[in-house]
């Protein structure tokens, strides 16, 4: 059977991602003043917001994503968390996760409803905006490598060393 590009180009694979990986765990460390879980607990909430949104609505949408959250349309379709599900999606004890919430609150970057309902904020999106097109950026040229190996023709094997 013959070696994909990937299977041969394992490592060099694996070092590619891992430093897009890394620098982007960098970034983010950075940003959320060296609290990755409080990264995690906003990611979760903002995902779980959206998915719903994203899947039904705005993957087929013609104006897209951009355009339907900034006309509001995303509103009806949000669906709410709280700290019980997100401790449940990550793992993370629900008193870390509450803490985190309170921390995300101040931040302005995430609403808590009366009956402990989270969302992300309507100016988050707006705060991250800077991260988030360079993060693009730094996937698109990660991707662009990544897809260069795969597309490479395998070299045939070398011969074994005496």
């Amino acid at each position: 059977m013959p070696t994909r590009p990937s299977a041969e180009r394992r490592r060099e694979l694996s070092y590619l991602i891992g430093r897009f990986v890394t620098d982007h765990l960098i970034r983010i460390h950075q940003l959320f003043e060296g609290d990755l879980t409080a990264a995690v607990v906003l990611a979760t909430i903002a995902q779980h917001n959206v998915q719903r949104f994203y899947d039904e609505v705005a993957r087929h949408s013609e104006p897209g994503l951009d355009r339907l959250v900034e006309a509001g349309d995303h509103l009806p379709h949000l669906r709410h968390c709280n700290a019980l599900s997100v401790s449940a999606a990550t793992g993370i004890p629900r008193e870390t996760v509450r803490r985190k919430v309170r921390w995300l609150e101040r931040k302005g970057w995430i609403t808590v409803g009366e009956r402990g309902q989270l969302e992300i904020s309507r100016t988050v999106s707006e705060h991250f905006a800077g991260f988030d097109t360079s993060m693009i950026d730094r996937f698109e040229a990660c991707a662009r490598q990544v897809v260069g190996i795969l597309d490479a023709p395998v070299s045939p094997s070398l011969p074994a060393v005496p």
